[in-house]
This record gives C-alpha cells, structure tokens and sequence, in this order.
C-alpha cells in the first residue's frame, strides 16, 4: 500500500465524522475547511497525504484565492494586520478542536504529538 494511502487512512481514523466527510466528497469543501485540514494533516505529520489532498482539491478554490490576491494588490487589509500572531492562535484552536472532536480512544496520543 502507498504511504499517501496509509496516511490517509490514519486521518480518516483520528478525524472527526464532518472532516471525514469532506474529504471523501460527501460534503463539498470550503475555502476555510481546506486551510484547516491541510494544516492539521500536515501538522500531525502525514505529509504525503497532505500532498494529495492539495493536489485533490486545491483547484476548487481557484476563484476565492484571485480573490484574496486582487485584495493584496489593491492595499486591502487580507492578511496585515497581526497575521502571524492571530495565526498561530487559530492553528491553536484548530489542533484544541481536533482533539475534542478525535475518538475517545486517540486523544492522548494526538495530544503527545503537539
């Protein structure tokens, strides 16, 4: 079995039952579920799965990222103000969030990787 595969398959089983939904195309994706889910996979160290699900489904937000970019470009404010502070705090409540929502059974194992 591929490592991309393995991993996934680890995801699935730590993830929540909405995130497992959104990643089998159960449920279409948003902009902001996207940010998240790539974050956590890639955080919880299954980097091969993360670069399939970029390559899987990146290109359904093409329209909100030229978006963001004309918003970059014309002086609008996405992303300045205290980004890399309010980042951090977000990627935190991302990873509380994780945890809360994993089986019973992984939590603790999920916490000791943090």
């Amino acid at each position: 079995m591929e490592q991309a595969k393995i991993e996934q398959l680890a995801f699935l089983y730590l993830c929540s039952e909405h995130d497992k939904r959104l990643l089998l195309k159960k449920e279409k994706m948003a902009l902001a579920d996207f940010d998240r889910l790539t974050y956590l996979i890639y955080h919880l160290g299954f980097k091969e799965y993360h670069i399939k699900v970029w390559m899987e489904f990146a290109g359904n937000f093409k329209k909100e990222w030229a978006c963001l970019e004309a918003l970059q470009e014309t002086g609008g404010c996405a992303g300045n103000i205290d980004s890399a502070e309010s980042e951090v705090r977000l990627h935190e409540m991302w990873i509380q969030d994780f945890c809360e929502n994993a089986p019973m059974e992984t939590r603790d194992w999920i916490q000791e990787l943090d």
